[in-house]
């Protein structure tokens, strides 16, 4: 049975989120979840310590991607050392495959899952949202989503969240069954869905898909990224795919500023 969503705000008091006899499931639900993750961290009460540039961001390969696409994975790999350049601080950016945070003030508020994008800005992420866990993952498709979900409510996870942001969709075509099968699983539950902007063959398709589900399902809603981007190239690196620093700070603040207003509709 899927639990009701139950809201909370973006922060909350300074106290433990798990009592202590839960770690071990907790850690072992991370574990899972993060596979061959080579970053973690846990639960913390100082701003995020800085990551040294020590490998290279990259995206998944796709054995069937065009020339075109193979070229902006290219570059994505070498853009992605500009972050720790323009990034006002280095706790700001993650180096890694992938990514497990969690909170690091009060009880875990909003889970935001979501790719290479997540990812190699984490630390910015949790600086805006400090009660979030966060899931990312490089090349991550949009069906990993389902097992994650699992896994999470199977460890307590999601017991008590309201807010669950997906930032998915960059990395291949979202099926619409999968899409309604992560909705059914998160019950009512508020949903908010970044919609990618990206060039790539099915960029459209998974806009209207999330188009589609929002004019649906009255708990879901877009961060509409894909217009606030729009016409900015310097909100992304050569790829057209990953934020720069300007960029991922509109795409942030974008997310923070629609989950105020579902929030306060919520609770109104």
């Amino acid at each position: 049975m899927v639990e009701a969503g139950k809201g909370q705000g973006l922060s909350g008091p300074k106290s433990s989120f798990m009592k202590p006899y839960r770690w071990a499931r907790l850690l072992a639900g991370a574990a899972i979840l993060s596979l061959s993750s080579c970053a973690q961290s846990l639960p913390q009460t100082a701003a995020p310590q800085p990551v040294l540039p020590t490998t290279v961001r990259t995206l998944a390969p796709k054995s069937t991607a065009a020339p075109g696409d193979r070229y902006l994975d290219r570059m994505a790999i070498i853009d992605a050392r500009k972050d720790f350049q323009q990034s006002p601080d280095p706790g700001y950016v993650l180096d890694a495959h992938s990514v497990i945070r969690f909170p690091s003030l009060g009880p875990t508020g909003v889970i935001i899952i979501g790719d290479s994008i997540l990812t190699g800005w984490s630390g910015y992420f949790a600086h805006v949202f400090p009660n979030a866990f966060l899931d990312g993952r490089v090349g991550r498709q949009f069906s990993a989503i389902i097992p994650i979900w699992r896994t999470l409510q199977e460890a307590g996870m999601t017991h008590k969240v309201g807010y669950v942001v997906v930032e998915l969709g960059t990395n291949g075509e979202v099926s619409p069954q999968d899409l309604q099968t992560f909705l059914r699983l998160v019950g009512d539950r508020q949903v908010l869905l970044v919609m990618p902007e990206m060039p790539r063959s099915w960029e459209h398709e998974v806009q209207d898909l999330y188009l589609q589900a929002a004019a649906t399902h009255p708990n879901v809603h877009l961060v509409r990224w894909d217009l606030l981007s729009r016409n900015h190239p310097s909100y992304f690196w050569t790829d057209r795919v990953h934020p720069t620093w300007m960029g991922i700070q509109v795409m942030v603040h974008a997310i923070a500023r629609d989950l105020e207003k579902v929030i306060a509709n919520k609770n109104n």
